[in-house]
């Protein structure tokens, strides 16, 4: 980190360096309250060195990044939740303009925010319109829906849990640490001003932490609100950090029905589809919050969003690891599994195939076939009983159908050989 400077229109200001005992963005957002007046709504963060700055335009719902004094570019967001603005203040002091680019989307121009605007208050004034009690259950779940639907376009969504497991694996070991298998199951967890831990099994079942004590969910004082963010959690992941010891990355806090349960501020499954825990979209729809509320962005997709994952992205978007320690993490993790695995059995890998172009699909992100897409049970008929056994005889991981999915369906992970045959097919 570097020093920054605060500022606001009424000429207040304070200088923030870094190794203090008070992080930029409580810093920052104490100034902000402690000058916020009716005539005094706007206040900077600013990089005078990187010529970088963030600004909070509190009269107007707005935020704006800017880079560089001269000829500058100047991007703006809508405030969309409280939780904005720790989020953001927090993501500029540790990187920047850059670092918030995962947190738009970012408008070019004040006309485009302005239009953005209206449309964004438009809703807010619908979904706040005095309704009976079946309207406001249904606008609840309009807007939980809205969550799920921003969920499903996020990094981690679209990353393949393989390639998700690898780059864990490596960022494990560059924070000095070992992925550890105990029955099965591997856990993968870093350090990061916050936490990442994940617990994968064999099978390709998985559930994903991150623990950003700076989101308004970071407070576990309340254990039966923070357990409730778990709710919706399949019995066999939530068994991974109930009443389990202690680790370097992980904080056990008292469960309200007794033992303990690892401390979360985002909880993503993956024993189908990735997804948020019912609990935690619960907790975000209630209290008004967005997805970077979880801390996801900041602590784990910077390390996702790139499509080479090499020494020198790590670097730049992990600057409190040394060059050293990213390097011994590189060296220490195996290959790709792609690299290494074993040829499919031909015959089965042909049968599977001719049934993916019957009746399947890739999801729009590639991390899954989809097959016998909106059959029941009876409309799939023996051929599902046919694709299962292939399923199993080539390895391929099958997880859980989304919510809403026809009884019949088959979500299967993607696999590279696969891949490469079916190029013959599509």
């Amino acid at each position: 980190m570097r020093p920054l400077t605060f500022s606001d229109d009424k000429d207040n200001e304070q200088e923030w360096l870094p190794g203090g005992i008070q992080s930029a963005a409580d810093a920052f957002l104490e100034f902000v309250a402690q000058h916020r007046r009716a005539d005094n709504t706007s206040f900077a963060m600013e990089d005078e060195v990187g010529e970088e700055a963030l600004l909070f335009m509190v009269d107007i719902g707005a935020i704006c990044r800017v880079k560089g004094w001269q000829d500058s570019h100047t991007e703006y967001r809508i405030v969309t939740n409280s939780g904005l603005h720790r989020t953001l203040a927090a993501e500029f002091a540790r990187g920047g303009f850059a670092a918030l680019d995962l947190h738009g989307p970012w408008l070019p121009d004040v006309e485009s925010f302005l239009q953005a605007r209206s449309a964004h208050l438009e809703q807010r004034a619908a979904h706040g319109a005095p309704r009976g009690g079946a309207e406001r259950e249904r606008g609840r779940d309009e807007r939980g829906e809205e969550l799920r639907s921003e969920f499903d376009r996020s990094v981690l969504r679209q990353t393949h849990p393989r390639e998700l497991r690898r780059r864990l694996e490596v960022l494990t070991r560059i924070d000095g640490r070992e992925p550890v298998t105990v029955s099965g199951v591997t856990h993968y967890g870093y350090a990061a001003d916050g936490t990442v831990n994940a617990w994968f099994a064999a099978n390709g079942r998985g559930l994903v932490l991150t623990f950003d004590r700076s989101s308004a969910l970071g407070s576990t004082k309340d254990t039966r609100a923070h357990a409730a963010l778990y709710d919706g959690v399949p019995a066999d992941l939530l068994a991974l950090v109930r009443d389990v010891p202690a680790t370097g990355t992980t904080l056990n806090v008292p469960h309200p029905d007794g033992g303990t349960l690892v401390a979360a501020t985002g909880i993503f499954t993956f024993s189908g589809p990735c997804a948020m825990a019912d609990g935690l979209a619960t907790r975000l729809q209630g209290d008004g919050l967005g997805i970077e509320s979880t801390g996801v962005g900041r602590l784990l997709e910077r390390f996702l969003a790139v499509r080479d994952f090499t020494p020198a992205v790590v670097a730049e978007a992990g600057e409190w690891w040394s060059p050293e320690d990213i390097a011994k993490g590189f060296a220490a993790t195996p290959a790709p599994d792609g690299e290494q695995a074993a040829p499919l059995d031909r015959e089965a890998l042909t049968s599977f195939c001719k049934i993916w172009a019957d009746s399947g699909y890739n999801d729009r992100w590639d991390v899954h076939y989809v097959l016998f897409d909106s059959r029941t049970l009876e409309e799939a008929g023996p051929a599902r009983d046919d694709l299962l056994e292939l399923v199993r005889t080539l390895g391929l991981e099958r997880v859980d159908t989304p919510r809403g999915a026809a009884t019949g369906e088959v979500w299967v992970r993607t696999d590279p050989r696969v891949d490469v045959e079916l190029g013959n097919w599509s």
